[in-house]
């Protein structure tokens, strides 16, 4: 399958509800149980699936070097009427406790776009979510959709041929960070606590990915 290994590269995208999301990664499971069915007259022979396990850093607001929990990234990229075409899968990641949210973590979640093509520079882009969790706020409380662009940090290593595995590290430190919604009545205080909203430039995202490919 003639698909640039560039493109594989692509989403280190991470930054990790939606489709399969609000469930942790786990070792024990199917390393490919969330590659997406393809798009109908696709051709299986030119496309495969991509998994991105991925640790990061991030800062954001007044949270200063806070190490994320595992993230899971799945999508599937090939030709669809001779031209570049992905689907996405699935985007899975653990809660992490944040400071200055007594008893309360946060996880990140997919916003609703993605675009894994990649160049020489930039790896994909990718619409995220920070979801909060405490005992005194709603359950659906989160940030507004966060933009954020991977570039690459590095270059791409070969980690194994059989299966295909390559390692590569992003960032992003120009992306923004909207304030809460649907915090209920500790929404002021739980975005003053947070920092947020935290303008460009005043945050930062860093991270190291594995990514795992399958033909279909």
């Amino acid at each position: 399958m003639k698909i640039a290994l560039a493109a594989a590269a692509v989403a280190a995208v991470a930054l990790t509800a939606v489709t399969a999301a609000a469930q942790p990664a786990s070792a024990a499971e199917n390393t490919f149980a969330d590659c997406p069915a393809l798009p109908a007259g696709a051709d299986p022979g030119q496309w495969r699936c991509e998994v991105l396990d991925s640790t990061a850093t991030m800062s954001f607001g007044t949270v200063r070097d806070l190490p994320l929990g595992p993230m899971r990234l799945t999508f599937a990229e090939g030709k669809l009427d001779g031209q570049y075409a992905q689907v996405f899968g699935a985007l899975r990641s653990q809660p992490v406790a944040v400071p200055g949210l007594p008893h309360g973590t946060v996880r990140f979640g997919y916003g609703g776009y993605s675009d894994f093509h990649s160049d020489a520079r930039r790896k994909g882009e990718m619409d995220l979510v920070a979801k909060f969790d405490a005992p005194y706020l709603p359950r659906d409380c989160a940030t507004g959709v966060i933009h954020t662009v991977l570039r690459a940090d590095g270059p791409t290593k070969v980690v194994s041929t059989d299966p295909l595995t390559l390692e590569f590290a992003t960032r992003d430190d120009e992306f923004a960070v909207p304030a809460t919604e649907n915090c209920g009545p500790q929404a002021r205080l739980t975005n003053r606590r947070l920092g947020l909203p935290a303008a460009a430039g005043t945050n930062s995202y860093a991270q190291t990915t594995t990514v795992r490919l399958r033909d279909y």
